[in-house]
């Protein structure tokens, strides 16, 4: 059994260096992002649209994202839409690449689409934080999800066959005590900074 569950234990750390390195980098970003540095200023573009006429303003809302077929976004919902200060339809579209404010300008018949790109580290955190919880309709975030998720129980499952393959080895072997050691003490320093 022990030859086994060693085997499924290294399948199952190869599985997960992606996902390993995607949690490590948003875990960095989290520690060491500051919180008064100023996001980076929207871009803005313009497109030709005309909004279906006598619709409500979700209506109008879909039709727009529909046009757009905006990249990894879902389509928002009901409560998301909303008239803005000037009385313009208006949405956010957010995903792991950032965040999108559409405007209907109904009167000049056109749409305005302020992009707030997300930085590589809130890229990382966006792909952490993309779970089964959340119904995706998008193929890519629909599969990176599964991933996340069958990363979580192997990464339990990691855990607790490296503690049984470290106690049926040989728990007093200097590798595993030196290891055992440098590894606790280096989260504790991680730990101590980090506060």
């Amino acid at each position: 059994m022990t030859r086994w569950l060693k085997k499924l234990h290294t399948y199952a750390g190869l599985l997960n260096l992606t996902i390993l390195l995607v949690f490590g980098i948003a875990g960095l970003t989290a520690t060491f992002d500051d919180p008064d540095e100023a996001p980076p200023s929207p871009t803005t573009r313009m497109y030709d649209f005309k909004a279906p006429e006598n619709v409500g303003d979700y209506d109008a809302a879909l039709a727009a994202f529909q046009f757009l077929k905006p990249a990894l976004s879902e389509m928002p919902p009901k409560g998301a839409v909303r008239r803005d200060a000037a009385n313009n339809v208006a949405f956010n579209l957010y995903s792991i690449n950032g965040e999108r404010t559409v405007t209907l300008l109904e009167k000049e018949n056109r749409l305005r689409v302020e992009a707030r790109p997300n930085e590589l580290g809130e890229f990382f955190d966006g792909l952490h934080a993309t779970t089964m919880n959340f119904s995706h309709t998008d193929l890519r975030i629909r599969m990176w999800s599964w991933y996340v998720e069958f990363s979580i129980w192997s990464l339990i499952f990691m855990s607790f066959t490296g503690v049984y393959l470290w106690l049926a080895s040989r728990p007093k072997h200097r590798w595993a005590q030196f290891s055992f050691a440098a590894g606790s003490g280096l989260f504790l320093l991680l730990y101590a900074i980090t506060r």
